[in-house]
């Protein structure tokens, strides 16, 4: 296998808060419902972006969340080649802030949002990769 002629990063990030006690996940469905499954807010990376300024941007976008009450980094990529394009995911967790300020205002790009908790999240997701992102973010808090 050749090497590819471009390389896109992207960033996998999983909104998470506590809400009585209770460890809850932000999944997204973009528009068209019909073409795209729950998952985590993701995103492209921009030329000369560090990773953490296009979660933030990301996260701003698609929720409308201005800043997190704690970042993660899973230091975990997963890399995809499609012919000559090379696709590399940044893993990222990002706690909304207490629940008066973490109200969810979706961009104009998301369908539906929904806040699950680990088993009915880890459920509702359907690519391989979001599920064992979410099973990596869930394992960090917990030894945390």
């Amino acid at each position: 296998m050749t090497a590819p002629k471009v390389l896109k990063h992207r960033v996998r990030v999983f909104v998470f808060q506590y809400a009585e006690k209770r460890l809850n996940y932000l999944l997204l469905r973009k528009r068209p419902r019909v073409e795209h499954d729950f998952g985590p807010v993701r995103g492209g990376v921009e030329l000369d972006e560090h990773l953490q300024d296009a979660v933030l941007r990301e996260v701003r976008e698609e929720t409308g969340l201005l800043r997190p009450a704690h970042l993660i980094d899973l230091d975990h990529t997963s890399t995809r080649v499609f012919g000559d394009e090379g696709l590399v995911h940044w893993e990222f967790g990002y706690q909304a802030p207490n629940r008066a300020e973490a109200a969810i205002h979706p961009g104009p790009q998301i369908a539906e949002s929904l806040w699950l908790g680990f088993e009915r999240a880890f459920e509702a997701l359907e690519n391989p990769d979001d599920r064992a992102a979410l099973v990596r973010l869930q394992m960090h808090l917990r030894a945390g």
